[in-house]
Formats: structure tokens, sequence, C-alpha cells
């Protein structure tokens, strides 16, 4: 990710060159050569994302259309989203480069000999903190509390609702101390490898733990995944840019902590541990899965236990009426669990990720710039305060830095809006339509008018007669199996169920969830090839193993690594596997092959699973989990995805670099043989 930066801004130094006219010379421009420059510089900044995003969402449309045979639910709103988010993450990247990270770097030079160890302990906490609420990325996990009903998973519902705060403060925590230790492991060269033997092992046993618990058991993919959410292009920046500067002054430019090596795995493996304690202490004060009947139980200790999932009894009612409204409870079971409460239910559908605000549009746009503001601005000031008091020196480029931070803003502002409105939508549409490759799809009841004797006929058989019924068809009437409770004599209607085949009916349902596995594999193959910051490692792996292993290996290993990765996290949704089990071999088998490789190309192939994970993909991959999981009947498993999308792209490239350097050893012993 650093080296993505720093290539970045590269080419447009070489092209200020030029212009400059040497140091300290200006040069004035024409209106309309400053405009062509301007332009020129946009273009191919939009450009970079529009190229990182356009596979991702032309590959969903079109295989949603015309492969699962489900047009795409509001095309406007969804082009608009993508729109969006494509200008939010050019404006958003951009700011980081000109705002955020000459500050994190300025800290990280001149911090150390000013404020000493435990100044510098206490700044990598801090900001390792407001870094995490700044991700793009971090917001989305709080919208998913949709999807979860209450009832099915008490402990993700209320993580995930009320306590999504306490969630995101967890997940902060997790990466302050993660900052924190990766930044002593610059400043002191401390090993990669005896942090991942130490807290990977401990992970996966308390993901085997939480597993055996029906409470605790839906949060465990949560927790996982955060840790893919957590390294994104604001975290992962930052870190390293403090990093390098720590690095330089401890002397250790040239050890491979200088460029960052190690600190995504870190910052990804905390914060799971802070979620999983977080979920501990809180499965003491919510009840255990069961029916809805059961959650809303009058029993006093049932009923203390529910009203802390919702926050207290109104919240509580008002939950009880959506589950009455959606078919949950009977009107019966409600007057007796809630006597005295009036019986005022207002349906409400609660998708996988909501499109549809019931603010006016500028409400909505002013609650985008909030969060956006709320998200940078802390950032921002415990950087300038920290240069400015701590540190007492002046904050170099000034107008670019304030420029960089308005641009930060403005990017997050459009990517929230984009996301919502856009991708995500886009995500549950295509996991809610996924099933259709395998199961019959029930429509919308149709009402056939007309019906008279003649419109139902009977067909003998072993035994005995089979009544159908004439519906018209696209291509003419159709005979249906006739079910006499939905005709209505009176009217001569008929209400029909329309049932629809699965799109691979005709080769059975075990083709049907072989396509979806494909269809997944694809997805994570794509959208890898599209990340940037991927292409960037595979730069530095180049660097270090001077060629012999090169970047286009590097990429194709680790797109191969997150496409099955991928697939094996829905597989595990579609056919209700252990994540435990996913997740705990592939890392045993990851831990065993890093004893036998290097320091730096572990700590490379253990931090491939944080940059593969980008703030598109992540939303993208979790909306379309939590869809395909609604239509599965497993919502409340439907996390985990990003968690296996992440190890197995560490198997590949540990694998591929155990093969690769037992080629150049075999060609460098037949050459010495030669």
């Amino acid at each position: 990710m650093a080296q993505h930066v720093e290539s970045s801004t590269t080419p447009d130094m070489k092209e200020k060159t030029p212009l400059a006219g040497g140091p300290g010379k200006k040069v004035r421009i024409s209106f309309k050569q400053g405009i062509s420059l301007i332009s020129s510089y946009a273009s191919s900044r939009l450009g970079a994302q529009l190229r990182s995003v356009a596979f991702v969402v032309i590959y969903l449309v079109l295989a949603q259309t015309f492969i699962l045979k489900a047009p795409v639910q509001q095309v406007l709103w969804v082009a608009f989203g993508v729109g969006a988010t494509i200008a939010g993450l050019a404006f958003f990247l951009e700011g980081l480069i000109l705002g955020i990270m000459p500050l994190g770097e300025q800290c990280g030079l001149r911090l150390p000999p000013k404020a000493g160890p435990l100044g510098v302990a206490i700044f990598a906490i801090i900001i390792g903190v407001t870094a995490t609420l700044a991700e793009p990325a971090i917001g989305f996990l709080k919208i998913q509390g949709s999807a979860v009903a209450p009832w099915d998973a008490p402990l993700l519902y209320l993580i995930l609702n009320r306590g999504s705060g306490w969630l995101v403060m967890a997940v902060a925590i997790g990466v302050g101390l993660s900052v924190l230790i990766g930044v002593f492991r610059f400043l002191y060269g401390w090993p990669f490898k005896p942090a991942v033997f130490l807290i990977i092992p401990v992970l996966v046993v308390i993901s085997f733990v939480f597993e055996r618990n029906p409470l605790l058991k839906p949060v465990a993919g949560l927790a996982w995944d955060t840790g893919g959410v957590t390294t994104g292009p604001v975290t992962v920046p930052l870190v390293i840019a403090l990093g390098v500067g720590v690095s330089k002054i401890a002397g250790r430019s040239n050890k491979g902590g200088a460029s960052g090596l190690g600190v995504v795995t870190l910052a990804s493996a905390l914060p799971v541990v802070a979620v999983f304690l977080l979920a501990f202490v809180l499965s003491e004060k919510v009840p255990g899965p069961s029916s809805a009947a059961a959650f809303f139980s009058d029993d006093p200790l049932v009923r203390g236990r529910a009203e802390y999932v919702a926050g207290d009894q109104d919240a509580l009612i008002g939950m009880a009426q959506n589950a009455l409204a959606q078919g949950f409870l009977q009107e019966t079971q409600f007057r007796s669990l809630f006597p005295d409460a009036p019986l005022k239910a207002q349906p409400r559908d609660t998708p996988v990720v909501q499109t549809a605000d019931t603010g006016t549009p500028l409400t909505n746009i002013w609650r985008y710039i909030k969060d956006a503001l709320s998200a940078v601005l802390p950032l921002a000031g415990v950087l300038v305060i920290t240069i400015l008091i701590v540190i007492r020196e002046r904050i170099r480029e000034l107008d670019e830095v304030i420029l960089g931070l308005i641009f930060t803003i403005v990017g997050m502002s459009l990517f929230g809006i984009g996301m919502e409105r856009g991708i995500s939508a886009l995500g549950s549409q295509a996991g809610a339509a996924l099933p259709r490759a395998y199961a019959e799809t029930v429509q919308p009841d149709e009402v056939v008018h007309g019906v008279d004797d003649s419109s139902i006929f009977t067909v003998p058989g072993p035994r005995g007669g089979v009544s159908y019924i004439w519906i018209p068809g696209d291509s003419g009437p159709e005979a249906k199996p006739f079910m006499p409770s939905k005709l209505n004599q009176d009217t001569h209607t008929y209400r029909h169920i329309p049932i629809e085949s699965a799109v691979f009916s005709k080769w059975g349902r075990t083709a049907g969830l072989v396509v979806v596995l494909i269809f997944v594999f694809i997805l994570g193959l794509g959208a890898t090839f599209a990340e940037p910051s991927l292409a960037a490692l595979g730069l530095t792996v180049e660097e270090l193993t001077t060629g012999t292993y090169r970047k286009s290996t590097l990429v194709t290993n680790v797109a191969v690594g997150v496409g099955l990765g991928m697939a094996a996290g829905f597989a595990c949704i579609l056919f209700k596997l252990s994540l435990a089990w996913m997740l705990g071999v592939p890392y045993a088998l990851a831990l065993i092959l890093t004893l036998g490789s290097s320091e730096e190309f572990a700590s490379i192939a253990w931090d491939a699973a944080g940059v593969t994970t980008g703030p598109v993909t992540v939303p993208l991959v979790i909306a379309a989990g939590l869809g395909i999981g609604k239509e599965a009947g497993a919502t409340s498993g439907a996390f985990g995805v990003v968690a296996t999308a992440s190890v197995f792209p560490i198997l590949a490239i540990l694998v591929s670099g155990i093969l690769n350097r037992a080629r150049a050893k075999k060609s460098i012993g037949h050459e010495a043989g030669a």
C-alpha cells in the first residue's frame, strides 16, 4: 500500500519539474492551460478508480440479468451510486495522499526524539483508534443490522444494532493496539513471525469455542470479517507512513519494517480478538436463539434480556409489532405477551441493505457529510495537535494539507452515498438472485379472471385423477396444478401463485450450487486483479527477491486465492459448513509453511490478506453474502466470507514461494553442474 501511494505521487512530481523551471521559480500558465492540467489529472485519478470498480459492476449486472434471469432493480439509483463511489474513492485517496499521509509521516519522523517510547506508544494507540473511525467501510457493518432477526441471533443483532458503537470502538481499540505493536516493531526491529504464531492459533481456538455455543456462534464470522474491514485505505497507508518515519529515526530504513511489512497482519488480527472479547462480555446479558414467541416471552428473566437487546420496553414492543407485521408472531401471541400495548403494527420490510431513506435528499446528504466530518476531523486533529504542540513544528505544505483534508471529507461523503445506494444494493440484489440458480422461485400472486368449468380439466393417473387449470402465460395458456382453495366461485377468479423453476433445474440442484460457487470464484478473481495496492505489493516482492518472484506471479496467486476463499465462504453459507474448520485448517497449513519461509517473504504473504480487502470489495462481498444468506435461511451465519477470502491468498503465496525457491535452487544446481 505504501508503494502504491508513492507511485501515485511520483508521476505528478515528474510532470511538475519541467513546469517549475528549477527550484524556487514560478511559471505562469493561462486559464486554459490550468483547466487542461486539472482535467488531465482528474481523469487519470477517476480512470484508476473506474478500472477498479468496472469489472465487478459489469460482471454482476450481466450475470444477474442474463444468467440468473433477474433484472437489476432501481437501475438509475444503482448507476448513480456507482458513479458516486468512483468519484468518492478518487477524492478520498487523493485527499489521503495530500493531507493525511504527510501529517502521519511528519509525526513518525519527529515524534520519537521529542516524546520518547512512552509518548510514541500513547500516540500510536490514539492514531490507530481515530484511523479506524475514518475507514469508509467500517460504517458499512452498522448498516447490516437490519438483515438479522433478533430471535435468531440475539447477540449478533445487539452488536450490529444498538451496540454498533461498541463494535466500532472494539475494532478501533484492536487497531490501536496493532499500531502500538507495529510502531515498537519498527523502533526495535522485532521479528514478524512470533506475533503470528502467538495470535493466529489463539483466534482459531476461540473460533471453535464460539462455534460450540449457539449464542456466540453467529458472532464468529462477524469478528473475523472486521479484520478485513480495518485494513483499508486509511489505516494501512497511515500506519506505514508512521512506521517509515519511525524506522528512519531508528536507523532501520533498509530493514523490512521500513516498508511496513507485517503491519497489515497485526491490524487484521487484533480487532478480531477485540470483537471476540466484546461478544463474550455481552453474552451474559442476552437471551439465547429461539423462536419469535419465545424471544418476546413474558418470563421476567427472558423479558429483561430481550429488553436489553432492544434497548428498553418501548423498543421491544415496537420490535414485536414489526414481527407481527412480518408474520413471525400471531395476533393472539402478541396480545398475550403485551396485553397493555396497542395493536398497532406498521409493516416494515427489512432488506439486507436499505437503499431508501425517509428523510429529504438534503437531510440525507447532510447526514453523509456529518459522518465524514466526524470520521476525518478527529484523525486530522490528533495529527495536527501532535505536530504543533508536542513536536512544536509548523505543518509542511499547509495549503496542500488543507486541500487534502477537504478532498478526504468530500470523498468520504460521496463514497457513503455511493456504497449505500449503489454498490451495496447491487451486491445484495446479486446475493438474493443467486438461489435462482438451484432453487425454485415463488413469484407474487396473480389473479386470473373469468374462470369457469371449462378452465379446469382432470388428467387420469394410476392414483386417480389430477386436476389442472389453464393459466395465461407469455407464450399462451399453460396448464398448472389446480388448488380448489384458490378459486372464488362467486367472482369467477382464481389466485395463482407462480413458481419459476431453477435456472439450472435440468441438471439438478447440485449443478446450480456449483454454478453459484463458480460465479463467486470469478467475482473474487476479477475484483482482486483490480486492486491497485496488490500491484504495489507485487513490486515490493520483486525487489526483495531480486526478480526471482515476479509481480505477475504474486498477483495471479493472490487473485486465485481470493476466488477460492470466497467460494469457500459461500459454501459455508449454502451448505451450513463449519466456519471454524474452514478457517482453522488453512491457517494451520499457513503457519506450517511460514516456518519454512524467510521473514520478509512471510510478512508479504500474510499482508496480502489485507491488501485484497479493499473499500469496494468488502462491502460488496458482505452484502452479497447476506443476500444469499437471507434467501437460504442463514442470514445470521452469512458473515465470514471476507475472512475466508483473506486466508486462502496467504496459502497461495506461501506455497508458490516455496515452489519458486525450489525451482531457483534446481536451476542454480544445473548451471553449477554445467
